[in-house]
């Protein structure tokens, strides 16, 4: 029965990521440098965090300067970074314009418009008519809704193809640290780092063996933990809160819903060779390695992202995806799982043949 539920997966006709690309920043930090800008230097707690959190280096537009402006202030600059990472991203990617029909971009970043969807479009010669969103304030759970928004809006658009643009520039609204600041904002400057997701999104076969089909998709919001990812902003001051119940919540939770997500789709954990989990700090994907009894191997893609760029919100799960690919080669007819977690507390699951 397995075996027969697997191979009608396979045969599904969902949606092919027929290309993939990210950018980021060309400076990287390490937590030391990073301690140092942002006035943490000798915090007994700031520096244990920063040594905990997984993160070795992140790639940010921060700088003396731009901590010393306001959020308004560096407004523009930000929308600017914002636009350079996605055309940076969208670079490596082989599409053809006039072939585009939808085009999707989100990121955390919403003070200001034309959106960097609007942008985009005049950047990259869209046709006019071409179905835009723009998406805010979803964070770390983004890449799941986003392709599944994608794959929807491409049913009414025959031949035609999807851009999906994930781009945070978290640097834009980093503050110094400040007397009285709660420990949480400390532990969001410890974490986040600048970074662009894009994909191409196509209805029909993808360019060659071994490019992921979505064969489904669900996204779940977790009751009574509103409080557990917040954008504080304030008149003069902005960060990142998490709470820190988080890697709980993410360990005795999450099981359940991905055996709910596969269990109708005749699948079960085992059925899968690839966990592509949001590296949304060390504390949250050792939570959910823990939950779902996977080994350090299993998690290596996931831990290497955060290692190396920290968490890039909702352009994440498209570095994980890349990684995974690196790291691990998918064979054809393997499966995937990529899982989100992000402000909501809100999981995304997308499940993946490749």
């Amino acid at each position: 029965m397995a075996a027969r539920s697997e191979e009608r997966l396979r045969d599904a006709r969902g949606p092919v990521i027929a290309g993939l690309a990210v950018s980021h920043p060309p400076l990287a930090f390490s937590q030391r440098e990073l301690l140092g800008l942002f006035g943490l230097d000798g915090d007994e707690f700031a520096e244990a965090i920063f040594a905990r959190t997984g993160v070795r280096t992140r790639h940010l537009f921060v700088s003396d300067e731009s901590l010393r402006a306001s959020l308004q202030a560096r407004a523009p600059e930000t929308e600017e970074h914002l636009l350079e990472l996605a055309l940076a991203a969208l670079g490596q990617l082989d599409f053809d314009p006039g072939e585009v029909g939808v085009l999707l971009t989100a990121g955390y970043w919403s003070l200001g418009g034309p959106t960097l969807g609007h942008r985009l479009m005049h950047e990259l010669g869209l046709g006019p008519t071409t179905d835009k969103y723009h998406v805010t304030g979803v964070g770390c759970a983004s890449a799941v809704p986003l392709l599944r928004l994608a794959g929807q809006a491409l049913r009414d658009r025959p031949g035609e193809g999807a851009l999906v643009i994930g781009a945070e520039c978290v640097s834009g609204f980093m503050t110094r640290s400040r007397p009285g600041d709660e420990r949480t904002k400390t532990v969001g400057s410890a974490l986040f780092g600048d970074g662009c997701g894009a994909a191409l999104l196509s209805s029909g076969d993808g360019p060659g063996p071994g490019t992921p089909r979505i064969l489904a998709s669900a996204v779940h919001q977790v009751p009574g933990t509103l409080d557990q990812v917040r954008f504080a902003v304030g008149e003069d001051d902005s960060f990142m809160q998490l709470g820190r119940e988080l890697p709980a919540i993410t360990e005795a939770g999450l099981p359940a819903l991905v055996e709910e997500f596969l269990e109708p789709r005749g699948l079960n954990m085992s059925s899968i060779d690839h966990w592509l989990l949001h590296p949304g700090g060390r504390g949250i994907l050792e939570g959910a390695q823990r939950g779902l009894g996977l080994s350090d191997d299993q998690v290596e893609a996931s831990a290497a992202v955060l290692g190396q760029y920290g968490n890039t919100g909702t352009a994440s799960s498209f570095f994980v995806l890349r990684e995974t690919e690196r790291l691990r080669s998918p064979r054809a007819d393997e499966l995937g799982l990529l899982i989100s977690i992000g402000p909501g507390v809100t999981i995304g699951l997308m499940l993946l043949s490749w």
